[in-house]
C-alpha cells in the first residue's frame, strides 16, 4: 500500500529553507516510508507503530502514521 503524504505548510517552508542535501535525504526518507513507514523509520519513543522517526545524514523528523496518510510532524537539521 502506498500512502499519500501531507505537509503542513510551516513545515514545507522549513523543508524549503533547508540546504540542497539535507532536502534530498528528507525526501529520500520520506518517499521510502511512503511505501513502508514501518520498515523505513525507527520508534519514536514507546513503539506504538503510530509515531515513528526518520533520519539521515545531517536530518530527521517524525511522522505520525494514518490509514491511508503520513504526516511529518517534526523536522530538525544540524547543520
Amino acid at each position: 500500500m502506498t500512502y499519500r503524504l501531507h505537509l503542513d505548510p510551516a513545515l514545507h517552508a522549513a523543508y524549503k529553507a533547508l540546504l540542497d542535501d539535507a532536502r534530498r535525504d528528507l525526501s529520500v526518507c520520506l518517499l521510502d516510508a511512503l511505501e513502508n513507514p514501518l520498515a523505513h523509520s525507527e520508534p519514536y519513543g514507546i513503539d506504538d507503530g503510530i509515531m515513528r522517526t526518520i533520519a539521515r545524514g545531517r536530518v530527521a523528523g517524525v511522522i505520525y502514521i494514518g490509514d491511508n496518510e503520513i504526516t511529518l510532524v517534526q523536522l530538525n537539521h544540524a547543520g
